[in-house]
C-alpha cells in the first residue's frame, strides 16, 4: 500500500478523531477500530487496507459518525478510568528511568544518529538539487526523520500533552462547554 494513502487515512483520522486516532495504535486499538469499522458501514472482517480506503474516502456522513464514534470512546474511556495523556506520560517517565538505572547509552547514541541524519539529509535537500528519480526516497526519509525527531525532542524534553490540554481548557472555557 502506497505510503502516501495511508499517511492521508491516518490524517483524516487524526483530524476528525483524534482520541480514536490515539487509540487505534495501544492497547485498546481493538476497541476503537470495531468502532471505527462500524462507522462507516464495513463488514467487520474488513482488512486493514479496507479500513484505511473508507477513511481516506470518507463521505460527509461517515465523518460524522466518526465523530460520534469520539465522543462515545471518550465517554467509554472516562468509564473505564483510562487516562491517556497518563499513560502517554507514564510511558516516558519508565522509559527514562530505566535509562537511568541502566545507564543505558542507546538512546542517547540513537538520538545523535536521527539529529545528525536529519541535519545532513536537510542540508543535502538545500544545498543539491534532487534528482527527479530520487525525489520520493529523499521525501519519504525527511517524512520519517521528522517523525524521529519528534520523538527524541518528546523524549528529552517533553510532550505537547500540557499544550493540548490547555487548548482544551480555554476552548472549553471560550465555547461554554464543560
Amino acid at each position: 500500500m502506497n505510503l502516501d494513502f495511508l499517511k492521508q487515512a491516518g490524517g483524516v483520522l487524526a483530524a476528525i478523531a483524534p482520541t480514536v486516532a490515539t487509540v487505534m495504535g495501544g492497547p485498546l486499538a481493538g476497541m476503537a477500530t470495531t468502532a471505527v469499522i462500524n462507522a462507516l458501514g464495513l463488514a467487520p472482517d474488513a482488512s486493514k487496507e479496507q479500513v484505511m480506503q473508507a477513511i481516506a474516502g470518507a463521505t460527509p456522513e461517515q465523518m460524522l459518525k466518526l465523530k460520534e464514534v469520539e465522543a462515545q470512546l471518550i465517554l467509554d474511556l472516562k468509564k473505564l478510568d483510562v487516562d491517556l495523556v497518563k499513560i502517554s506520560a507514564d510511558n516516558t517517565k519508565d522509559a527514562r528511568a530505566r535509562e537511568i538505572a541502566t545507564k543505558d547509552w542507546t538512546p542517547r547514541v540513537l538520538a545523535f544518529a536521527i539529529m545528525a541524519l536529519y541535519i545532513g539529509v536537510q542540508a543535502y535537500v538545500l544545498g543539491y538539487v534532487v534528482p527527479e528519480a530520487s525525489i520520493n526516497i529523499v521525501m519519504r526519509s525527511l517524512g520519517t526523520l521528522d517523525a524521529a525527531v519528534g520523538l527524541v525532542l518528546g523524549y528529552y524534553f517533553g510532550s505537547s500533552v500540557g499544550s493540548a490540554s490547555k487548548t482544551d481548557q480555554i476552548s472549553t472555557m471560550i465555547n461554554g462547554k464543560k
